[in-house]
């Protein structure tokens, strides 16, 4: 399984005054050198200004232990039967397509090691890590699992997102769903349910309904669907739960 680990670069830089030993820490984590850092832009990388190429030299100051390609270059990982071995440094991603690269190199295990430079602490990405247990190198309060019911309803929105979320079937299953756990008390939080739907295997291109419903829903909007499920839902998701959990422990 890919080991993955992240830092925001807030916390790295502290008003310049820690991306020296923020950066030993990473370097740390990751093991010897080579490291292989992929960037969204290679064209923005080579700018005088970069913020991707400030972090890379902090992290590996002597060229030769370092090796720059474009974030697109992860796809040849996950099409093919091929695997990473060196560690290998995300920079900044930020747009949907790129992030999921990131997942699908994660779920199909392509990398030995993998972090992540996030830009902002309230980028989604950041939720994405959180969510899949990524380990956060800054020394802060742990991110609190996910849910496992609120996993289980995730899993029920993934099997919709073939068809995409904002419409149809696939809003129906949302909005739903995120009424009948609301109505039982479960917060009604963007962050806590893209955590479990990332948790749940969820795309990043589908992120963004889930959000929309979720912000209108905390503003009172009422959305006409028709329902998907059964009124004993939640019961059912709990108990799939408890199976998958001793499944696991078994």
């Amino acid at each position: 399984m890919t080991e993955l680990a992240y830092m925001v670069r807030e916390d790295w830089a502290q008003h310049g005054t820690t991306m020296i030993p923020q950066s030993a820490v990473i370097r740390g984590w990751l093991g010897d050198a080579p490291y292989v850092f992929a960037t969204w832009d290679m064209k923005k990388y080579q700018s005088s200004n970069s913020a991707d190429r400030e972090f890379v030299q902090y992290l590996t100051p002597a060229s030769a232990d370092r090796r720059i390609v474009n974030l697109s270059e992860l796809r040849a990982l996950t099409d093919g039967d091929r695997r990473l071995t060196a560690p290998l440094v995300v920079l900044h991603p930020y747009k949907d397509a790129d992030c999921d690269l990131v997942r699908v190199a994660f779920e199909a295990n392509a990398v030995d090691r993998m972090f992540v430079i996030v830009w902002s602490p309230r980028d989604t990405i950041r939720t994405w890590l959180d969510g899949v247990g990524a380990s956060n190198l800054h020394p802060t309060a742990a991110a609190i699992a996910p849910d496992a019911a609120q996993v289980e309803a995730a899993r029920c929105w993934v099997s919709e997102q073939y068809n995409g979320l904002g419409s149809g079937n696939g809003k129906a299953s949302v909005v739903q769903l995120l009424r009948v756990f609301t109505e039982a008390g479960y917060p009604l939080d963007v962050d806590t349910w893209l955590a479990a739907y990332f948790a749940a295997g969820g795309e990043f291109r589908h992120a963004e309904a889930i959000e929309k419903f979720i912000k209108e829903m905390q503003r009172g909007v009422q959305h006409r669907i028709q329902e998907r499920y059964r009124p004993e839902i939640l019961s059912v998701l709990r108990e799939r739960a408890v199976e998958r959990e001793s499944a696991e422990d078994e």
